[in-house]
């Protein structure tokens, strides 16, 4: 990557409660989630759904202490900064190796896992949307949280594909009890009706779009 990653995004006090000496302790599945996109212009949501994958993996034992997002860059035509397009597969690699490099070997039972809505989860299954042997890596590998998106049947789309299906018990489906239907492509539609962004996004989200003047031509708006 070209930019070192943040390791203030780790709780490191939570692997810090963990004593050498406690077997069941250490046995315990520390994880960290991995969101990829455009977050064009990132949003209330994409953050909401890290609180959602948090609860979620909690409450069936595993122990959330870190998140990420990892934008893509202008090579996938929307803008970031990365100097190359960045596979998701690779992205996962490399934060994976970087956190066993610092400090972090010491948890035995690290997972990095990757965080998404169902409609990128039924993307695994477009041709030529993914290439399929890191479809599987990353399912068997790495686990993938999923975030159930309203009309969409996750259980159809894990049964309907391959890989997916048997992979299934390293897919988690989180719902949303509280359904949220922001999403960049509608903050983006705000923007160009000159509209308030107020509580849609963070302030200084709103203060660099302005600053910036962005989504102001249809190029922007389309991407």
């Amino acid at each position: 990557m070209d930019i070192p990653l943040p390791l203030d995004k780790i709780s490191f006090q939570v692997i810090d409660q963990v004593v050498p000496t406690d077997v069941v302790a250490k046995k315990r599945t520390y994880v960290v989630l991995v969101s990829t996109g455009s977050f064009n212009p990132p949003t209330y949501m994409h953050l909401r759904m890290f609180e959602l994958a948090r609860d979620a993996l909690n409450s069936e034992g595993y122990v959330v202490i870190g998140a990420y997002m990892s934008p893509v860059n202008d090579a996938y035509k929307k803008k970031a900064k990365q100097s190359s397009y960045q596979r998701t597969l690779t992205v996962l690699d490399r934060i994976q190796g970087f956190l066993h490099e610092n400090r972090i070997q010491l948890v035995e039972t690290l997972k990095v896992m990757l965080l998404c809505g169902s409609d990128l989860l039924e993307s695994f299954g477009i041709p030529g949307a993914w290439i399929r042997d890191q479809v599987r890596t990353i399912c068997r590998d790495y686990g993938v949280v999923s975030i159930r998106r309203e009309g969409q049947d996750i259980d159809k789309i894990i049964d309907g594909d391959d890989i997916l299906f048997e992979n299934k018990n390293n897919v988690i489906v989180v719902d949303e009890l509280i359904p949220n239907k922001i999403s960049s492509t509608r903050v983006r539609e705000i923007i160009k009706r000159r509209f308030s962004l107020k509580y849609l996004t963070a302030d200084g989200v709103i203060d660099y779009i302005d600053q910036h003047q962005l989504y102001r031509n249809e190029d922007e708006l389309n991407s």
